[in-house]
């Protein structure tokens, strides 16, 4: 079996093999570390869980267009939930699969938005960030799109973990967030 979440930085595998990350690269290119990652999914197409509470009340939702519709991602600070989107990305939901698996980088920053970069400066190891997936139609006035232009959703929390066996001491991992569509 395979561990779920690998450890960087430690040269061996549990059995005592190198790592892959200690193995020598093919190209002189730097390997991209994402900022942040997640899973999009619709709960509908998931195995059911019998401990699962669903929501009650009617929900009024626009039918999707596959074949026009944006998927838009979004990251914000888990202590300022409606401050300044400091992360983004946008996909047709015409090349997406779902589940879909994504990973952020730091071009994904909103840099030209003044105090977003001091701001993910200050979060990146300190605080839990929060990752919102929102299907907009194409003619959507603005991305992400304003609530009632809104197809399905989604909010999920990047967790900031530390103190884990084997974790170097001061080290911390995100772990990825769980983005359900409703």
């Amino acid at each position: 079996e395979k561990p779920q979440i690998m450890l960087y930085g430690n040269d061996r595998s549990p059995e005592g093999l190198p790592s892959q990350r200690s193995l020598p690269r093919q190209s002189n290119a730097k390997e991209r570390e994402p900022i942040l990652q997640g899973l999009v999914y619709f709960p509908e197409n998931a195995p059911k869980d019998s401990v699962a509470k669903s929501s009650s009340g009617p929900q009024v939702k626009q039918q999707l267009d596959y074949y026009s519709d944006v998927l838009v991602l979004t990251a914000v600070s888990a202590t300022q939930p409606e401050g300044p989107i400091l992360a983004g990305a946008k996909f047709p939901v015409s090349s997406v699969r779902f589940p879909f698996s994504f990973q952020m980088y730091k071009e994904n920053l909103l840099t030209k938005k003044n105090g977003v970069q001091e701001t993910w400066d200050s979060v990146a190891n300190t605080e839990d960030v929060i990752l919102r997936a929102t299907i907009c139609p194409s003619d959507a006035s603005k991305y992400p799109c304003e609530k009632d232009e809104t197809k399905k959703s989604a909010e999920g929390i990047a967790k900031l973990i530390s103190n884990l066996p084997g974790l170097e001491e001061g080290k911390v991992i995100r772990a990825p967030a769980s983005l359900a569509l409703q």
